[in-house]
């Protein structure tokens, strides 16, 4: 990658279902190391984007390119580990150890031998916190710990971005902190990220970048100063008033 070019860079994006059109030309540039948080109502089209960034869900027209390449020309394999996602609903494989969840994916796809694979998911299973878990299946686990389990699996491909959809929303709401504490480590640490997030305080107070998306389109766009303090449309208004009123600016 160029020192100049953006590490996911998306033209005009057009996605439709049936007659129903979701995402109506979408433009974004996400650099490396910025945190990209993606927010507004249910159906504003936040999720059918980010999932158009690793081939989720395919696009009818415009422009995806990951460091300059266009993404249908990436084989799915580079793609899928170049830019990871981390679900609403975890996506763990429940059969298995949190270890294994964690070990399997290096071993399968990054040709890893199981002692390197264990060795750094153990690494990761400790930064999530969840490293005294390791020997627990899956499906013992509560959504917190699902979640961060899920967090340390997509970590494990070294990705240069990861992707959170709604990563917070199927959690009751004292897991809630949980999560954002780590994903809020993570940005720290500079990991790429693009954060479709109903969590204001997070996109508030973790991201460089906050996108405001209402009926398929990018209404505002900025840094979060500009969206939460000086929201010009008057949209992103009503959508944050009730934030704002609660909290103090």
């Amino acid at each position: 990658m160029s020192e100049n070019q953006p590490l996911i860079t998306v033209k005009d994006l057009h996605k439709s279902f049936g007659p129903h059109d979701v995402l109506k030309g979408i433009d974004l540039e996400v650099n490396e190391g910025q945190v990209v948080s993606i927010i507004g109502s249910s159906g504003s089209g936040k999720s059918t984007l980010l999932r158009c960034l690793n081939t989720l869900e395919t696009f009818d027209s415009g422009e995806v390119l990951i460091n300059g390449d266009p993404i249908g020309t990436i084989p799915s394999k580079k793609l899928h580990t170049t830019v990871g996602i981390v679900f609403q609903n975890f996506n763990l494989f429940n059969h298995m150890s949190v270890l294994q969840n964690c070990v399997v994916p290096q071993v399968k796809i990054l040709k890893k031998t199981k002692e390197e694979a264990t060795a750094y998911a153990m690494q990761l299973l400790d930064k999530v916190g969840m490293a005294p878990f390791a020997s627990k299946n899956a499906q013992t686990l509560s959504g917190g710990q699902k979640q961060r389990v899920a967090i340390a699996r997509a970590l494990a491909m070294r990705p240069a971005a990861l992707l959170f959809d709604e990563p917070t929303s199927s959690l009751d709401p004292e897991m809630i902190d949980e999560v954002l504490a780590v994903m809020q480590d993570l940005a720290k640490e500079g990991l790429t990220m693009v954060v479709v997030t109903h969590e204001m305080s997070f996109a508030r107070d973790v991201s460089d970048t906050v996108i405001f998306m209402d009926g398929g389109v990018v209404l505002e766009s900025g840094s979060p100063e500009d969206i939460f303090e000086h929201p010009t449309h008057d949209r992103t208004q009503q959508f944050l008033s009730r934030y704002r009123k609660g909290v103090e600016l």
